[in-house]
Order: structure tokens, then sequence, then C-alpha cells
């Protein structure tokens, strides 16, 4: 009985075994790929994706229409991002940060850059709706033959990390209006023979932020102020106003800033009776107080090039104004770079 009952017990083990065998080991008819595409996914979404190359970008059909080409869905509006009013800002030399896989990438060009609202003067029922919003960006630029570089993405980790040491002040300077407030970041590229255009859309629950992007080389336009002209400004007002480059967030000439200074050391030698206030000025990024320093900085460092040049000291004075005496609103970034100056005031 004893033998029986142990050869009974081993073949009831190697039937269980027998069993546990073939569910593990798949038939020839048995599907495979659910777990083996899952590991891949899985591998594919831990690698970090590769830089934004635009030339991957498939082509699509011309864009027709003028910038920034988009009318929104019937019961929104874009306005200002600084206001509650408006049809947005466009920016002929500006630059964004956009997402790429949850990863940040500058371009540079023209923009135009606007909070979506409901436009409740006009439509007093519509209610704001998230869903809407990106599944009507979802098919009008896919429709032209635009790609989704970025789904709703959140950064990567080391993203912000990163940024905060490649621009620092990125944010103060208007750049991540439409990758800074959600994390529900949209982005597509559509590129034609004759334009590309990059469109980003962050989404909120009640507004949302759009940046459409041209790309372009920045075109430098500043050109020397000879001594003559600088003269001829100072008889006619008093005052030069001079855009001296200086290196970013310091006081330290460039190669150009210097060879202005020597048309300023130009105009002082060839009038030795003249003496002049050098004043320095700021936009309105950064803090006020850091400013005002800073525009002093800069006027000290061109007057002890000029007096290191030989020109007398006592004909020279310094000053600090920051952002206080804008020339016009700092509104846009070309508005910016005019009040980042240098003035001459005549003694």
């Amino acid at each position: 009985m004893k033998i029986n009952f142990l050869a009974a017990t081993i073949l009831l083990l190697l039937m269980s075994s027998c069993k546990k065998s073939e569910i593990e080991t798949p038939s020839a008819n048995t599907p495979t790929d659910t777990i083996s595409s899952a590991k891949t996914e899985n591998k594919e979404s831990e690698a970090p994706h590769a830089a934004f190359d635009i030339n991957t970008i498939p082509m699509a059909d011309n864009i027709t229409g003028s910038f920034p080409y988009f009318k929104l869905p019937e019961g929104y509006t874009f306005t200002d991002p600084n206001k509650y009013h408006g049809t947005g800002v466009t920016n002929t030399v500006d630059m964004e940060y956009f997402y790429n896989h949850g990863i940040y990438f500058p371009m540079e060009g023209k923009t135009y850059k606007a909070v979506i609202r409901l436009d409740s003067d006009h439509f007093k029922d519509k209610v704001y709706s998230t869903l809407e919003l990106k599944k009507s960006f979802d098919e009008f630029i896919t429709g032209l033959g635009g790609v989704k570089i970025n789904n709703g993405e959140t950064l990567q980790d080391g993203e912000n990390e990163r940024l905060k040491k490649e621009a620092p002040h990125a944010f103060s300077d208007g750049y991540l209006h439409s990758s800074n407030n959600y994390d529900n970041v949209n982005t597509y590229v559509i590129r034609t023979k004759e334009k590309t255009v990059l469109v980003q859309l962050n989404i909120g629950s009640e507004t949302s932020n759009l940046t459409v992007l041209e790309p372009k080389a920045f075109e430098n336009k500043m050109s020397m102020l000879p001594a003559a002209e600088i003269q001829k400004q100072l008889d006619a007002t008093g005052k030069a106003v001079l855009y001296i480059n200086f290196d970013t967030d310091q006081a330290t000439l460039k190669p150009e800033g210097e060879k202005f200074v020597a048309e300023i050391e130009k105009l002082l030698q060839n009038n030795k009776g003249l003496r002049i206030s050098i004043e320095g000025h700021t936009d309105n990024t950064g803090q006020a107080a850091r400013n005002r320093v800073l525009s002093e900085q800069r006027a000290i460092t061109v007057l002890k090039a000029l007096t290191s040049a030989g020109i007398q000291s006592s004909r020279l004075m310094a000053k600090g104004f920051g952002s206080d005496k804008p020339l016009v609103a700092n509104d846009s970034e070309s508005n910016k770079a005019k009040n980042r100056r240098v003035e001459l005031i005549r003694l």
C-alpha cells in the first residue's frame, strides 16, 4: 500500500509539472507580441530622445494666409499675454523654448504670443473645453501636413536644471511663454518649401498660452555711429543716444563696444572744451536695483576707457538710471533693445 501511494504521488507531481510547462511554453498559435512589445515600449520611453533636427520633419504643402495663420474655434479669442484684452503680440526678433518629447530646445525668429480665453463678450453660454482646443489644433495642423513632437509630455528629469544653467533669464525675458504655466504642452512643426512654422499650445483649465514662430536667423543691423554723427546729435538736442555692446548682464565691453568708445574719444579729442555726462540705461528685465547698479557700472566702464585713452576725468561724469527712464514702453523685445542704451549729455 505504501508503494502504491508513493507511486501515485509521484505521478501527480509529474502531471502537474507537465501542465505548468504547457502553460509557460507558448505554442505556435499563442500570441506572444503583447508581453514583448510592452517591454520594448518601456525601454523606448526610458531612452533619451535625440536633439531636435528640423530636417527630420517631412515636407507639407505650402501654408497660405498671413502670419500667425490660425483662427480659433468659435467662442474663443486671442488676448495680449500681459493683459485681458488685445489680440496677442507679434515680435519680429524673438525667441521661445519649445518641447520635443519633454526636452527643451530654443528657436529664434518672428513670434506671435497670445493667451487663448473664452470670448465671453459675444458668447455668453460658451464653456471652455481643453479637449476642444487640443483636438482642434491636432486635427487642423496634422491636416496641413504638420507633425506633433510633444503630445502633452512633461519635461524629462534634469531639464529644468539644465535650462537654468543655459538660460537663467529665459522666464523673465519672455522665452517660456508657452511652456511654463501648465504641464499640458503640445508642440507642432509645419515644414514647407517656402517656410517653417512652429506652434506650441500650453493648455490650462481656464486659459491656454500659444506661441507661433517662424524661424529666422538674427540679422545684426547695428552700425558704428561716427564721431561726426555723435557731434551732430549733441549740437541738435544736447544729447546723443548710443547702443554700445556689453557682455550680457555684465559691464565689460564687447569688441564692437570698444570701437564705439573710440569714436567718443575722437569726438572729445576734436572738441577740447566739451564735457559730457555718460549715462547708462537698461530695460525692465530683472530687478530694478540690480539694473541701476549695472547701468552705472557700464557708464563707469566707458568713462574709464576714455580716461585710459588720455581724456581728462574732469571732463567726464558717469551715472546709471537702470530702467527708470525708458525711451519707449518695455512691451516687446525690439522696444526693450531701444531702452538698453548709453546717453551722452552735454554739460
